[in-house]
């Protein structure tokens, strides 16, 4: 899970290396892209990344791994890991998977059937089909390190899992006041 990295900030290099890890990309290979100026969600294909000058993050995932391209600004390298569950089997490797919402606001209805409005009246594309859109959620698991001179347990590293509808919860059963 080392940081790595790359050669050439140009699409062909980032691509190849992509291909290197996702050989067989379908329904169930999604990706998360930060630009400057846009956030882009839906299922990998190699038509995805628009303009590379602009990507600040892209993450490519499936259930099992996900490669993921960063950089800190514009005009930056960029560097890459990879995160599969293979890595991640050994003895004190310890992680706990959380459900996030998504941010959709399901009184109202974009221009294009397939994008989502969020609350802040921007729009996305949810890459999968989720019955319940007011539980629609992605699947994230957190890695645990430990500092070696405290002994304290931090969250070392993530990786984006799966789109999913979240579990309905009543917390109110679980008060107990006074």
């Amino acid at each position: 899970m080392e940081n790595t990295k790359i050669e050439k900030n140009d699409k062909k290099t980032i691509l190849d290396k992509i291909k290197n890890v996702f050989s067989n990309c379908g329904d169930n290979t999604f990706f998360v892209a930060q630009y400057t100026d846009k956030f882009d969600i839906g299922i990998w294909n190699e038509n995805t990344i628009e303009n590379t000058n602009k990507l600040l993050e892209l993450r490519v995932f499936d259930k099992d791994k996900e490669w993921k391209l960063f950089r800190s600004d514009i005009g930056k390298d960029f560097s890459y890991r990879f995160q599969g569950e293979e890595d991640n089997k050994g003895e004190g490797v310890d992680y706990f998977d959380e459900v996030q919402l998504l941010d959709i606001d399901t009184s109202k209805e974009c221009k294009k059937s397939e994008l989502m409005k969020t609350t802040a009246g921007g729009e996305y594309n949810l890459p999968k089909d989720i019955s319940d859109l007011d539980r629609a959620a992605i699947s994230v698991r957190h890695y645990f390190g430990v500092d070696n001179e405290s002994g304290q347990a931090f969250i070392r590293d993530y990786r984006l899992v799966d789109f999913e509808s979240a579990k309905k919860r009543d917390y109110s059963k679980n008060l107990k006041g006074v």
